[in-house]
Order: structure tokens, then C-alpha cells, then sequence
């Protein structure tokens, strides 16, 4: 009953309290941020894994031009057909078109429309006829739905190789890039022999995968910044509260209090306080990481980075709240303690 008669959670102790919310909040946050790539670069590994690798000509897959009489491999890969071009609907604004040739189903999809026709990524609601141009030629085509494919951006648009040449002449019998479903050294060295250019997907996700494994490494060093501030926070509400209560404490001396129980006073206000502001953070770091992801996935289709609250996360923010807070309330408890009754009561 004496430490509930001597704490009041006036204004100023409600601000402090928020304040120590967001601290917290950043902690779940930060932790929040570092699991969620973490399981980013997981699920984009599992996703792409399948891929293998992608070969291609020269310095970019659009410039690409591949000879197939040329290449022998001793694996099998699908040919990809790209060009640049605009529609009648897009006016000036370039899109990318492919058409696949896969006679051996590396893909393990059907990617082969019928002539005349066209399947749009599923970012694009173009419909009905639509008239493409390039520099090379124009083809008018039917809208026939959409395609979905892990292989390709969903911004690609999807024709057959016949009227692949139609807009891009003179690219019969050769791809602008390969895709193998495999990839390992003697297939690396065979393609790098042919004089091609070669990018292996995990090994690009592998260079992710390091990076989100050094930040959540790194987490311990954002917990001790913001367990520092909770500490001040924590000490500054404690310092003020026994400097206005220095008369009620000689009070309380004078009837016969301990000095242990004064320190239990005020160290049961700090506690409070790390409590409930170590609930309100965990409470904005949900609210804010789900917010994010959803925000993410509304903005970006098919997003697949999302802020990932988990339960060790928040147990370690409020323990670290709990114990800046109580650390940082042992120098003014400590003063209330040995607080002179005379003088307060002067």
C-alpha cells in the first residue's frame, strides 16, 4: 500500500513511459526487420532455387544474341526470344515480349502460345487486339489472358516464336539467352568455353543470404543504444519524482520507514514504467511491422518481404527494457535513500 499511495502517474510520467515505448518498439523493430530479410532471402532461395543459371551474350539480356547451331552443351536448357517493343495501347512506353523454346521441359510449364496470340504478366491488364511495333517489324496480336511464371518478371509479355520473328527479324535459330534448370562446375566451364556469360541465381542469393545473417549478428550492437536511453528516461522520471516527493519521504522517515522500503517506493515506479512501456513498444512494433508488410504486398505484387514479429523478439525487448529501466533507476533511488529528514522538512 505504500508504494501505491506514493506513485501517481501524472502527465509527465505517462510522456516518459510512451518515450520508453518507442525505444522498445525500435528494438522489436530492428529484430522485426532482421528476421523478416532473413526469411525473405529464404523464401526467394526456395523459390528461385530452380533456376540454375541464365547464359547469355555480351553484357545484358536485351543486347543478347545467341547462334543455337552453335552451342552444344551436355545438358538441356530452354531458349529465351526477347525483344523490346511498344503497343498501341502503351504508346511510346517500351515493353519487354518473350517467346520460349523448351522442346526437352526444363521449365516444366507450357510457354508456347499459338500464333496471333498473346499472354500478358500479370502486372499488365492489356485486352482485346493489340498492334506491337519495333524498329524490326509489327505483329497485330490477340489478348488471350494471362501467364504466370517463376522464371520471369510479371512484367514480361508472352508470344510465340513465329511472331517473335515477325518483330524481330533474323533472330530464327538463335535466343537472346538459356536457362538451365542445374547448375555446377563442368557446366560453368562448358558455357564460359563458348564464350557466354553466366549468372548463377544462388549464388547470387547466397550473397543476400551473408548479409542478412550479418545484420541479425549485428542486433546486439541496436539493443545497447536503446537500452541506454530507456536507462535515462527511467532516471530522469525517478530523479524528478523523488525531488518532488523529498517531503513526503522525510514524512515517511520520520513515522518509521526504512530506507528500504523508501528505495522500494521508487523502484517499483521504475518498474512500472519499464512494464508498461516495454508492453506499449511490442504493441507499436506489431502494429507498425504488420502495417509495413501490408503496405509492401498492396504496393509490390507478390511482394515477398514482410517485417516478421517474433516471440523471442519481444521477450528480449522487454527484458532489456525491464533491466535499463531498473538500472537506470539505482542512482536516484539510491539519493532518495539517503535523503537528510531535516532538511527536507525545513
Amino acid at each position: 500500500m505504500l508504494a501505491l499511495d506514493m506513485f501517481r502517474f501524472n502527465a509527465r510520467l505517462k510522456a516518459l513511459t510512451v518515450a520508453i515505448g518507442v525505444c522498445v518498439a525500435f528494438i522489436v523493430g530492428s529484430f522485426a526487420f532482421a528476421y523478416g530479410l532473413g526469411s525473405t532471402v529464404e523464401n526467394i532461395t526456395t523459390k528461385f532455387e530452380s533456376e540454375g543459371a541464365i547464359a547469355f551474350q555480351g553484357d545484358d539480356l536485351s543486347s543478347s544474341v545467341i547462334d543455337l547451331s552453335g552451342v552444344t552443351f551436355d545438358r538441356d536448357f530452354a531458349a529465351v526470344q526477347m525483344c523490346r517493343a511498344t503497343t498501341n495501347i502503351t504508346g511510346e512506353n517500351e515493353s519487354a515480349f518473350i517467346s520460349v523454346i523448351d522442346p526437352e521441359d526444363v521449365l516444366g510449364q507450357d510457354l508456347s502460345p499459338d500464333p496471333g496470340e498473346m499472354l500478358t504478366g500479370s502486372l499488365d491488364s492489356l485486352q482485346g487486339l493489340v498492334t506491337v511495333q519495333t524498329s524490326g517489324g509489327s505483329a497485330e496480336l490477340s489478348v488471350n489472358g494471362t501467364y504466370y511464371s517463376e522464371m520471369f518478371p510479371n512484367y514480361w509479355h508472352l508470344i510465340s516464336v513465329e511472331d517473335m520473328e515477325l518483330l524481330r527479324p533474323g533472330l530464327e535459330g538463335k535466343a537472346s539467352f538459356l536457362l538451365f534448370d542445374t547448375v555446377d562446375g563442368e557446366l560453368l566451364r562448358a558455357v564460359k568455353s563458348q564464350g557466354l556469360n553466366v549468372i548463377e541465381m544462388t549464388a547470387i542469393l547466397g550473397y543476400f543470404s551473408a548479409g542478412s545473417a550479418e545484420v541479425e549478428s549485428d542486433l546486439w550492437l541496436i539493443i545497447l543504444p536503446s537500452s541506454f536511453i530507456v536507462a535515462m528516461l527511467v532516471y530522469s522520471a525517478v530523479a524528478m519524482e523523488a525531488h518532488d516527493r523529498r517531503t513526503d519521504i522525510a514524512i515517511l522517515k520520520t513515522m518509521g520507514a526504512s530506507n528500504r522500503q523508501v528505495g522500494g517506493i521508487f523502484l517499483f515506479q521504475a518498474i512500472v514504467l519499464s512494464v508498461l512501456g516495454g508492453l506499449i513498444g511490442i504493441m507499436i512494433g506489431i502494429v507498425v511491422a504488420y502495417a509495413i508488410s501490408t503496405a509492401s504486398s498492396i504496393a509490390i505484387e507478390n511482394s515477398l518481404f514482410y517485417l516478421r514479429v517474433t516471440e523471442y523478439s519481444m521477450l528480449v525487448a522487454f527484458i532489456s527494457s525491464l533491466i535499463a529501466g531498473c538500472a537506470g533507476s539505482i542512482y536516484p533511488i539510491r539519493r532518495a535513500m539517503r535523503q537528510n529528514v531535516r532538511e527536507a522538512l525545513t
